[in-house]
């Protein structure tokens, strides 16, 4: 198990990945957990941040049966530490290089993406988002990494910590600082915008988004 070794890991954690091959992911996230993948079955993150990640499962388990997102497994607080197992979501990170290379597929997955997002029932919901405030369930991180793609669809919503009620902007203003980021050009913009039926809202964009905080 590799750096698994050094780790504890609970026992009901450790019954369900034993003699599975283990990894540590370390790009694509910045919360400082430590995120494993274990074989292409499950996700194991550990977190000393207990009710984010509390929160992460909460959300997860709400939305099973609404997004395509990870199901839970186990959850265990140990040590001063939370472990949350759970399934892998399926699919490709729009950062791929053959994503990056087609604008109009990558605008066209994320606004479905979106869609699928602010189109969830949310009578009931006890989520909110901390950053904005409306009457949209909204996903909060709508950055390219945090959605997978299976080739011309939408494959896997991940990173839900964030999703709750909130403004749809926070989601637009995300996608599109991030779509602009990784194309590393505003050129194709006015193609997420038609993909997502918004005309730009500076701001609102500024609102959530400060690009000299971000550079």
């Amino acid at each position: 198990m590799g750096e698994m070794m050094q780790l504890y890991i609970p026992a009901q954690i450790e019954n369900f990945i034993k003699s599975m091959k283990i990894e540590e992911i370390k790009d694509g996230h910045c919360s400082g957990d430590l995120v494993y993948k274990v074989e292409n079955k499950y996700i194991l993150k550990i977190s000393e941040n207990i009710q984010r990640l509390e929160r992460e499962k909460k959300i997860n388990d709400y939305l099973k049966d609404k997004l395509p997102v990870s199901e839970s497994v186990a959850f265990e607080i140990e040590k001063d530490r939370a472990y949350y197992l759970k399934t892998m979501v399926q699919g490709e990170s729009l950062l791929e290089k053959k994503y990056l290379e087609n604008p109009h597929l990558t605008a066209e997955i994320l606004a479905k993406a979106i869609k699928m997002i602010h189109s969830i029932d949310t009578n009931g919901c006890e989520f909110y988002n901390g950053e904005s405030k409306g009457n949209v369930f909204v996903h909060g991180d709508m950055c390219l990494p945090n959605v997978l793609a299976i080739g011309e669809e939408v494959g896997g919503i991940i990173d839900t910590e964030s999703c709750g009620l909130g403004d749809p902007w926070i989601d637009y203003a995300w996608c599109i600082w991030s779509f602009e980021y990784n194309m590393g050009t505003k050129e194709y913009t006015p193609i997420l915008l038609e993909k997502l039926g918004i005309e730009f809202d500076e701001e609102k964009y500024k609102q959530y988004i400060n690009e000299e905080e971000l550079k």
